[in-house]
């Protein structure tokens, strides 16, 4: 059940977060398999492996972006009929990803656990203080939800990602929530839904993302992609380290609070909404 639950909540990581081309799904989607695997071991021993995964990744792809990665926009005209057609870069790229995580893994099983804590910068010097995880617990006291298992595994997203400043991690606490909420169970989706949203995206281009009922996982990407467009325009971006940047050191503690406060309230509000259109999403 609980492994149902977390395929659920990474639906809406796909197209690079909601098709919005940012942080590559097959990246957040291996933290949070590095964050299953140490979900029981403290953190200094899970953001190692995080921060190893990431430097394999951009190594290897030389970007942690989609659009960058794949040169696809999937909102903008028909490019999104050039990534159906050459979609074997991105199923080379999660099976090289899936191998980097079991070598990290098996390296990890070899290593001695690491002495001490595993240093980091403010705001993220304290047990109490994980991004994604104050974002879910919000969530958590105005919903009838159990996200404790989603926010135990989500602990290598602080920081964007391990603390390399890449996706803000109080933002994918939006995103996870948004997942859990309405996203896909793999066991009960048929194979022809995905075929039929194929052949309409070669038809219609980035418009197939507008029919939520298409495809069970376009419930979940269209509130993921319009969280996406809220967060950016009040923040300036969806970035750690540009979100940090624009203020002081000493109040980054109080500045990532408040940004996983209005996230949790951007993401609430989305759930108020019971059915998604085009221009609603805008």
């Amino acid at each position: 059940m609980e492994n149902r639950k977390i395929l659920k909540a990474a639906t809406g990581l796909g197209g690079g977060i909601g098709h919005e081309g940012d942080t590559c799904g097959a990246l957040t989607g291996g933290v949070l398999s590095l964050g299953l695997y140490h979900q029981d071991n403290e953190c200094n021993r899970l953001w190692p492996d995080c921060i190893e995964y990431y430097r394999r990744f951009n190594t290897r792809f030389g970007s942690s972006k989609c659009r960058d990665i794949t040169g696809i926009k999937f909102k903008e005209g028909y490019d999104i009929r050039r990534f159906l057609l050459k979609g074997m870069k991105c199923l080379r790229l999660v099976y090289t990803s899936i191998e980097s995580i079991f070598d990290i893994v098996e390296m990890s099983e070899r290593r001695s656990p690491s002495k001490g804590t595993y240093r980091v910068r403010p705001p993220f010097d304290t047990k109490k203080f994980h991004c994604a995880g104050i974002v879910l617990s919000h969530i958590e006291s105005r919903l009838n939800l159990n996200l404790s298992s989603i926010s135990r595994i989500a602990r290598g997203l602080s920081g964007g990602i391990a603390f390399q400043g890449d996706i803000c991690g109080a933002f994918m606490g939006g995103v996870l929530a948004l997942g859990i909420m309405y996203g896909t169970d793999l066991r009960r989706t048929q194979h022809s839904r995905l075929f039929r949203a194929g052949l309409v995206a070669m038809k219609e281009g980035s418009r197939v993302f507008q029919n939520e009922h298409l495809h069970p996982s376009f419930k979940t990407s269209l509130r993921v992609g319009m969280l996406y467009k809220k967060f950016v325009s009040q923040f300036g971006s969806a970035d750690c380290i540009d979100i940090l940047g624009k203020v002081s050191r000493s109040k980054n503690r109080d500045s990532c609070e408040e940004v996983a406060r209005s996230t949790a309230q951007l993401a609430l509000d989305l759930m108020s909404v019971k059915t998604f259109t085009f221009e609603a999403a805008k």
